[in-house]
């Protein structure tokens, strides 16, 4: 794990060292599936800079990993290391060469698809990609390298996935992922993963996609801000528009029955949306907490669970207040577990960088038979809390 994890590293910063040579701000998002280095700038490099940037990933793990420890690997100091470090030495060296030959094959999101991509135009470079896939998958499974076959065919399906809204004519990225905000970071829980991407003009409508086309194609609209486009979308889905999506894009339009929309969709679907699109729309509102009083004030006491589920996500959001406010709209109507709601406020307010409420929300844990000090000192939203010169004191409460 760690020499895949330096290894990835190594990787994303050649690209992030290059784009900074030719004055290019980057950042780096780690995933599952290893990393990407995003540009934040909005204009574009040359070709040649562009081409140079993509492999400057594999030529970083080449030159700074697989060759010095390939060298150590023949040499005689590698028989006097202990057996842990000449694991890893044989980690690096392995990983850094194949994944840096495998990462240079022309098949998109890899550094090699995105230099067919500069040369040959991406209508090219996504066909390309494909069958580079196929053969590449083909070549896997017959030298029994089952898991690289599977994620060969996966590249594949998203590039002909991306070929079918490019026929209908819509202009999606299956592999896009977005820059993140600055200062922003990941939650205690981890921030959920957005794959949808904004829509170019001219976007589908019903009668050339399926349903669940065009409902990606209206969240990517909405989280774009194109909202006349997300509003044609999803008035063309109909009675078959997630719930969800139809309230988002109620709240965003102005439209006057938001709230009873998100109410709906909350008595409807209480375990949430299917992205976090809808939830931060909400909190940019600065509606959560009236959706969340509307839920929990329902006599057929339906909405409650999903008023919990709306604290949930606004935290993966990282609407630390919202989340905060509306967690203290929900432990006010007697969830069934009182003191882990008045926990993870506590945890809200403490993300949010109010340490004083945060502690009082610790104190009506504790009031609420929360006892778990061994969890609360190893909770990473705490930390400021920890450092408080009351922490001993809520601390023994806990125990």
């Amino acid at each position: 794990m760690l020499s895949s994890f330096v290894s990835i590293l190594v990787h994303e910063l050649g690209h992030g060292f290059a784009l900074k040579a030719f004055g290019q701000r980057s950042a780096i998002v780690l995933h599952g599936f290893g990393g990407v280095t995003i540009s934040a700038n909005r204009s574009r490099l040359a070709r040649a800079k562009s081409v140079f940037v993509s492999l400057a990933g594999s030529l970083s793990a080449l030159l700074l990993l697989w060759l010095p420890t390939r060298q150590l690997f023949g040499s005689a100091a590698f028989i006097d290391l202990p057996r842990l470090a000449q694991y890893g030495v044989f980690f690096l060296a392995f990983q850094n060469l194949w994944w840096s030959i495998a990462n240079l094959l022309p098949i998109r999101p890899l550094d090699g698809g995105n230099v067919t991509a500069e040369l040959f135009g991406l209508h090219s470079a996504r066909r390309i990609s494909i069958v580079a896939a196929v053969v590449g998958a083909v070549w896997a499974f017959t030298h029994d390298q089952g898991y690289a076959g599977f994620f060969a065919l996966f590249l594949a399906f998203n590039n002909w996935q991306e070929i079918r809204a490019e026929q209908a004519g819509a202009n999606v990225d299956a592999f896009h992922v977005d820059a993140p905000e600055p200062g922003s970071g990941p939650s205690r829980r981890g921030r959920a993963s957005l794959s949808v991407v904004g829509p170019a003009a001219g976007a589908p409508t019903l009668g050339s996609q399926d349903p669940a086309r065009v409902a990606q194609l209206a969240w990517g609209a909405l989280r774009a801000g194109d909202l006349p486009t997300a509003q044609r979308l999803t008035a063309s889905l109909g009675p078959s528009a997630d719930p969800y999506l139809a309230a988002a894009t109620a709240l965003a339009t102005g439209a006057p029955n938001a709230f009873e929309l998100y109410e709906a969709a909350y008595v409807q679907a209480p375990s949430g949306p299917p992205n976090l699109i809808a939830t931060e729309v909400l909190a940019r509102a600065g509606a959560a907490t009236a959706v969340a009083r509307r839920l929990v004030e329902r006599p057929d006491g339906k909405g409650r669970e999903g008023a919990g589920t709306l604290q949930t996500h606004l935290h993966y959001a990282d609407r630390f207040t919202e989340a905060a406010e509306v967690g203290e709209v929900v432990f006010s109507a007697s969830p069934p577990s009182r003191a882990q709601t008045a926990f993870e406020v506590a945890c809200s307010w403490a993300k949010g960088g109010d340490v004083d409420r945060a502690a009082q929300w610790l104190d009506r844990a504790a009031d609420a038979g929360f006892r778990a000090a061994t969890v609360v000192d190893g909770e990473p939203d705490l930390a400021a809390v920890r450092a408080d010169p009351r922490w001993p004191l809520l601390r023994a409460r806990l125990a």
